[in-house]
């Protein structure tokens, strides 16, 4: 915090005052014929403002709140430890009171100054509602031939993965198939977004379409990593599922024991490679774009889209397991 200079005693200057300093230095002059009028005028209003920012800070942070609970992850607050007890109190879902050993005094003055943290589906609902609101000002009868899709009932026929998804002119979507934020966003995006340029069978990785930087590494191990996993400990039915969703084989690319074509949407169409474990070399898995892709829709969609088929697989695994788990 910024340091202040007041005028006390015989013309003296005090510099670098912080609020605590400010406190006791008028404790100690309040009775000083010499600490003069404008001083105080002048000063009060500045001291007024640094009292407000100083208790009304918004806590955003979970270490604020560690740093006054008593630190011995006791676990009286019904989670393991004070940090976790600290980043519950920020989702809203314990509060300060949940702390059997904090003083009423800290929780009467911390409470009104956190910030509690937006669920991830407050988020996205959010997001879809804003997108809905372009959508709903769009043309279908122009939209569906530059996205690849059709008309049915003045609502927009989009195919993803080989199943039939709708739009209607208020940014709805409905399917037979369940439907979530995985696929909902990307899908808005799409339609709002896409340039309607055809894929050319130019395939680049992910890293380098327009865009996509910050979003290259939560790609690499969030989806293609996470897919080939996947593929290791239930090869068969994950590709399996893959052609349950309208995947074609292509011609292996670099070696690959397996090269197949997904269409997640229209004009974004996903090649992935994949190389069996074998003599002590690991297993491979990459997921490549069309260079188009960059055209038609944005990099956190395609990210988004990867991922939605990653969660799509782990539960259809779960599913048929027998003993209900992944691996």
């Amino acid at each position: 915090m910024a340091g202040l200079c007041l005028s006390g005693r015989n013309g003296t200057v005090r510099r670098g005052l912080k609020l605590e300093q400010w406190i006791n230095f008028f404790k100690l002059r309040r009775e000083d014929s010499e600490c003069t009028l404008h001083t105080i005028t002048y000063f009060l209003p500045i001291a007024a403002n640094l009292w407000e920012r100083t208790i009304m800070t918004e806590i955003k942070n979970p270490l604020e709140i560690y740093k006054v609970l008593p630190q011995t992850n006791c676990g009286h607050c019904g989670v393991p430890s004070c940090m976790a007890f600290a980043a519950s109190v920020l989702q809203g879902l314990k509060t300060l009171n949940g702390c059997p050993y904090l003083d009423k005094i800290i929780i009467e003055q911390l409470s009104p100054r956190i910030m509690q943290r937006r669920s991830m589906d407050d988020e996205h609902r959010e997001v879809i509602s804003q997108l809905q609101q372009k959508v709903s000002c769009l043309d279908f009868a122009s939209v569906a031939p530059r996205i690849g899709a059709t008309l049915a009932q003045g609502k927009l026929a989009i195919s993803c993965l080989g199943k039939d998804f709708f739009i209607d002119q208020a940014g709805e979507m409905t399917s037979t198939c369940h439907v979530n934020h995985w696929l909902y966003v990307p899908l808005l995006h799409y339609i709002i977004e896409c340039q309607g340029v055809q894929p050319r069978n130019d395939w680049v990785p992910f890293g380098e379409l327009p865009g996509a930087a910050e979003w290259s590494q939560y790609f690499s191990h969030r989806c293609e990593e996470a897919l080939r996993q996947l593929a290791d400990a239930h090869r068969e039915l994950v590709f399996e599922m893959f052609f349950l969703f309208g995947a074609q084989p292509v011609t292996a690319t670099g070696g690959a024991d397996h090269s197949l074509v997904i269409m997640p949407l229209p004009k974004v169409p996903f090649l992935i490679n994949y190389w069996q474990p074998d003599e002590g070399f690991r297993s491979e898995l990459n997921i490549l774009l069309d260079r188009s892709a960059g055209q038609n829709i944005n990099a956190r969609s395609i990210t988004l889209l990867a991922r939605g088929i990653v969660e799509m697989f782990r539960q259809l695994i779960v599913s048929h397991s027998r003993e209900g788990k992944l691996f």
